[in-house]
């Protein structure tokens, strides 16, 4: 049985996020077709955990934590024998730890990159780790990218477009399969609202929320806000302190609410700021359900996903009265909105099947593994 071991900074259970998501997907479908998995991360303690899809995941505790980039001894003691003992190595881009420590030392293992996202905290310091950045990237036998526009927005790429491969993020349709139902009182909570738009994901920095709680006043209906995360204290003291009686702040919810808050939502909004939003998991999720899309333009994959007038809308980013307006058109036009749901699960469909995409990630490991 080959083995491929991938190393992203965070996982499950300790975060929950798109990039966490996209990396589960990637794993999952390689252990249902054969293959050993492990994900290498950082989490409170040294422990292994090994989840029904197959995935063994071997946290290492963390030391320190630098500008989102966590640290971990333990870790970088252990590198090389993650290295040694597995066939294949697939990092996922953005972690500073494990890309200074693949060129630290000698890999001898093939290795590839999922390049998640672009780098846009800290523009000082970014551009002192760039000469790093090359030196790992052109030590990557293969760079994946989640959208040509992605690739075609960091020029730094361009040196390695002969290695690069546009491989679209995927779902696991199986993990929304066999759910408890929903919490009843989430459900008489949400009952009592009417039609609303959701927005699910790490309540992060890039994410524009203060933005949607902008809009929100001007905005006819509710909107559900579903996460975790560094803003979260932030956000409940806005949302407390001026009255915003229509943004419902949820915090984490399982599968089974998550689910069900899709199935009724009117919209999927993800009203991020910064191309640090590369794709956006929630978008998918949304086309997988038939939802409406609001998102912005940011120049990445968010406008891949979500097409202007086809499967929803795409507002400049940062605006809130643009983003207002397209929630409420959605809100209240049944007709636009039913016409957004019927493409979009075309859309997902044609774009993002996982037995096409997960398929292009096999194909990438077996051309790996024979050379």
């Amino acid at each position: 049985m080959p083995s491929v071991t991938h190393f992203f900074k965070t996982y499950f259970p300790y975060t929950s996020g798109g990039m966490e998501e996209s990396v589960r997907q990637c794993g999952a479908y390689a252990a249902a077709r054969g293959f050993d998995v492990t994900v290498v991360s950082v989490g409170p303690v040294d422990e292994t955990v090994t989840s029904s899809d197959g995935i063994t995941t071997r946290f290492h505790k963390k030391s320190a934590d630098f500008l989102s980039n966590p640290v971990s001894a333990s870790f970088a003691g252990r590198f090389s024998d993650l290295c040694r003992n597995t066939d294949l190595l697939h990092f996922h881009f953005p972690w500073p730890t494990a890309e200074l420590l693949a060129l630290a030392r000698p890999l001898k293992k093939p290795a590839l990159v999922t390049f998640q996202c672009d780098i846009h905290r800290a523009p000082f310091l970014k551009t002192l780790y760039l000469p790093f950045v090359r030196r790992f990237l052109n030590r990557m036998d293969k760079i994946c990218v989640s959208s040509r526009a992605l690739f075609k927005t960091t020029a730094y790429l361009a040196p390695f477009r002969h290695k690069i491969h546009q491989i679209p993020l995927f779902m696991n349709e199986h993990r929304f399969e066999g759910l408890a139902p929903p919490d009843h009182r989430l459900v008489e909570r949400v009952e009592t609202l009417g039609p609303f738009a959701l927005f699910t994901g790490v309540l992060r920095w890039y994410k524009g929320l203060d933005v949607l709680l902008d809009a929100a006043r001007q905005i006819t209906g509710h909107v559900v806000i579903v996460g975790n995360g560094p803003l979260y204290d932030h956000l409940a003291r806005r949302i407390q302190n001026e009255s915003l009686d229509r943004i419902h702040l949820l915090g984490f919810q399982p599968d089974r609410n998550l689910q069900w808050l899709i199935r009724q939502c009117r919209m999927v909004v993800l009203p991020s700021v910064t191309p640090a939003e590369a794709f956006g998991q929630i978008l998918l999720e949304g086309l997988y359900f038939g939802k409406p899309l609001v998102s912005t333009n940011l120049g990445t994959g968010t406008s891949f996903v979500n097409r202007h007038k086809v499967t929803g809308l795409v507002v400049q980013p940062g605006c809130s009265r643009s983003l207002a307006l397209a929630v409420n058109t959605l809100l209240e036009n049944d007709c636009l909105a039913a016409r957004f749901s019927r493409n979009t699960r075309r859309h997902y469909d044609i774009q993002f099947n996982p037995g096409v995409q997960g398929k292009k990630y096999m194909d990438l490991y077996h051309t790996l593994l024979r050379s």
